[in-house]
């Protein structure tokens, strides 16, 4: 076999091999993508049984509502976390529907990311034009996507809810009078912690930043462990609870203009 032939079987090796990489990479990230989190079966099935809140599904969002909605209802557009279904936000978010006057859309994503949609909130809200007052948030990635949103249309927002999230350099609230509530997990393993509470001066004046003791990623939701999670300390039911409580203080301080410094260190529960 002459140099140039030995060169050239070289290449073809290289090309085939490099071939191989770029198709396992994109078998990976499909499997990745097509294999999102789903919410644990048992508890989304209570959330249908309740007599006090009504699921439904529309167009691949989940809808829950407690009555009729009306001007005085509040609105909350929850955008869900990185790969995980909408579905799976039901069962912690159901509780605050059955409290308060409150209707609760969680849309779907493309690919389950929201990163992919950040205004997807535009569309929930002209859904629902007899709603006067909207809270948008989010989960892990959803609430970053969340304050990005409210950052771009701070007078679409009456308020901004943070669920193990937080905002990023460019999405800065400072220049606007939006109230936020960021509640986090002591037990999160997922969240960059850090860079959480480096960022949370961008929350601005009106912000209040709560973190339940024992609680992780993953119990934001109801959709099982999450890969990189620390395992949380108190039990889902509890930790339900407790941020459906720090929700509904945080709403009823809506009405009363709060203003609570983000120099202020977190409340833990």
């Amino acid at each position: 076999m002459s140099f140039v032939d030995r060169v050239r079987a070289r290449w073809r090796l290289v090309i085939v091999a490099l071939v191989a990489l770029v198709v396992l990479a994109l078998l990976g990230a499909a499997i990745f993508l097509l294999t999102p989190y789903t919410a644990d079966p048992d508890r989304l099935a209570a959330v249908e049984e309740r007599e006090d809140v009504t699921l439904e599904r529309v167009d691949g969002a989940v809808i829950l509502t407690g009555g009729e909605v009306t001007a005085e209802t509040t609105g909350i557009v929850l955008y869900p976390g990185a790969r995980v279904e909408p579905e799976s936000y039901a069962p912690t978010m159901a509780p605050l529907v059955a409290e308060r006057d409150v209707l609760v859309v969680i849309p779907e994503m493309p690919l389950n990311l929201a990163v992919l949609d950040s205004n997807a909130a535009d569309d929930v809200m002209a859904t629902h034009p007899e709603v006067d007052r909207w809270v948008v948030g989010g989960h892990s990635l959803g609430g970053a996507m969340a304050c990005r949103y409210t950052a771009a249309h701070p007078d679409s927002a009456d308020g901004l809810l943070l669920l193990a999230a937080y905002c990023d350099d460019g999405d800065d609230l400072r220049e606007t009078d939006v109230p936020v509530l960021s509640i986090q997990g002591s037990e999160d393993g997922v969240i960059d912690a850090e860079a959480e509470r480096e960022n949370r001066a961008l929350l601005g004046d009106r912000s209040r930043i709560v973190e339940i003791d024992g609680m992780n990623h993953a119990q934001f939701g109801a959709y099982g462990d999450q890969r990189g999670d620390d395992p949380a300390t108190i039990a889902d039911h509890e930790a339900s609870d407790r941020l459906v409580e720090r929700t509904l203080e945080w709403l009823d301080e809506l009405e009363e203009s709060p203003s609570v410094s983000v120099a202020a260190p977190a409340a833990a529960y």
